[in-house]
C-alpha cells in the first residue's frame, strides 16, 4: 500500500505543471461547475474551519473563497509540487503536507471537509474514511468530490471511449505522461459501486450519505453527515 502511494505521490509531482491546463480541457471545462456545486452542496458557514484535503493546485480553494466569507481554510495534499503551484495561486492559505492515512490533525477540528478528484487515489479507502470522519467534527460534513461511472447503454460506451482511449491520449500528449492520464480512467473503473461505497462511508462512522451525480453521472459530489 505504502509503495502506491508513493508511486501515486510522484506521478502527480510529475503533471503538476499542466494540471490546471488539462483539467480544463479534458473535461470541457465542466470540473468548474463541478467544484461549484459541491462547495454549495457543503452549506459552509461564515467562520467554519475547513480542510481541503488533496487540494492539488488550489481550484476548491479558490471556488470557497469566492463562496463564503471569514471562512478558516487549511489545504494539504501529499503532492509537494502540487503545493507549490496552489501556494503560488492562494498564497493567503495555509498549507501543507498531508496524507489521508493519517491527517495531522486532532479529533473534531473541522466543521467542513472536502475532497475534490482524490479519494480514488487513497490506497486504503476504508483507513481514509476513518481519518476524514475523526476529523469533521459532530454535526460536520464531508465531500467527496470524484468522477463517477455514468448510466445509460449508449452515452455509457461513447464515455468509455473517449475517458480510456481519447483521454489519455490527449493527456499524455500535453503532459508528456500518458501512463498518468491511463492511470485515471483505470482508478475510476476500479473505485467501488455506489452500494459498497455507501456502506464503506456508513461503517465509517458517518449517519447518513448524500449522492448527487452531475453531468449525466460522470462525476458526483458525495456528501457525508456526521
Amino acid at each position: 500500500m505504502e509503495e502506491k502511494s508513493k508511486k501515486i505521490q510522484r506521478m502527480f509531482d510529475g503533471i503538476a505543471d499542466r494540471y490546471d491546463l488539462l483539467n480544463r480541457l479534458l473535461s470541457f471545462r465542466r470540473d468548474v461547475a463541478w467544484r461549484k456545486k459541491a462547495i454549495e452542496l457543503l452549506e459552509v458557514k461564515e467562520n467554519h474551519k475547513i480542510l481541503d484535503l488533496a487540494c492539488g493546485t488550489g481550484d476548491m480553494i479558490g471556488e470557497l473563497k469566492r463562496q463564503t466569507k471569514n471562512s478558516d481554510i487549511i489545504g494539504a495534499d501529499f503532492s509537494k509540487n502540487m503545493l507549490f503551484k496552489a501556494k503560488r495561486k492562494q498564497p493567503d492559505i495555509m498549507l501543507l503536507a498531508g496524507d489521508a492515512h493519517s491527517l495531522p490533525f486532532k479529533p473534531d477540528s473541522f466543521d467542513r471537509v472536502m475532497i475534490a478528484f482524490g479519494f480514488r487515489n487513497v490506497t486504503d479507502k476504508n483507513k481514509g474514511l476513518e481519518e476524514l470522519f475523526r476529523v469533521v467534527k459532530p454535526g460536520g460534513r464531508l465531500c467527496i468530490l470524484e468522477f463517477s461511472q455514468p448510466e445509460g447503454f449508449v452515452f455509457s460506451r461513447l464515455y468509455r471511449l473517449y475517458f480510456t482511449k481519447i483521454l489519455p491520449f490527449l493527456g499524455g500528449l500535453i503532459s508528456g505522461d500518458r501512463r498518468a492520464y491511463e492511470y485515471l480512467p483505470d482508478s475510476v473503473y476500479k473505485f467501488p459501486p455506489k452500494n459498497e461505497y455507501k456502506k464503506m462511508i456508513i461503517e465509517s462512522g458517518f449517519e447518513r450519505v448524500q449522492f448527487n451525480p452531475m453531468t449525466f453521472g460522470i462525476c458526483d459530489a458525495t456528501i457525508c453527515f456526521k
